[in-house]
């Protein structure tokens, strides 16, 4: 069983590998395989995805976000992080001699390698840096994992 759940988590990670990749060329290319220097889909920030024994976590970097501009969604398996980064107001008219920082829409998303508890979910604001917590579920049978069919017969006669 062991082997099977090792195999199931890594095809999941692959999973996952190809989507975030998948994201990654739109950035650069249209519906019709063109290339486009910049689609206007915004920007990624860096993100950082782990475990420990009773939960996943998310660490996102998102100086310059205000939480009302944040939106976190789980939809099964699938983390999806959003929102907007506005540009500091009162600079009318600027010339840049260097020009790193990224503005406007973000978003990131990742597949949770194993089942979680979606009412778990927590978002603390840490200066600069937004951390996402769910707890995992734990082993076993979940009540959704049960299916009872009334019309069929007792398995136990």
């Amino acid at each position: 069983m062991k082997s099977e759940e090792k195999t199931l988590r890594k095809l999941r990670d692959f999973h996952g590998l190809s989507e975030e990749m998948e994201a990654l060329m739109q950035n650069y290319f249209d519906e019709s395989g063109r290339y486009v220097p910049h689609s206007g889909r915004g920007f990624l920030p860096p993100m950082d995805c782990f475990e420990t024994e009773t939960e996943i976590g998310c660490l996102i970097e998102l100086a310059g976000v205000a939480p009302q501009d944040l939106e976190v969604n789980l939809e099964g398996c699938r983390l999806k992080i959003s929102g907007v980064r506005k540009e500091i107001p009162g600079f009318a008219r600027r010339r840049y001699y260097k020009m790193e920082l990224d503005f406007g829409f973000f978003e990131r998303t990742f597949t949770i390698p194993e089942p979680v508890d979606p009412d778990s979910l927590r978002i603390e604001n840490l200066g600069g840096f937004y951390l996402i917590r769910i707890k995992k579920k734990k082993p076993g049978l979940q009540p959704d994992d049960i299916f009872f069919d009334p019309a069929s017969p007792d398995p136990r006669r």
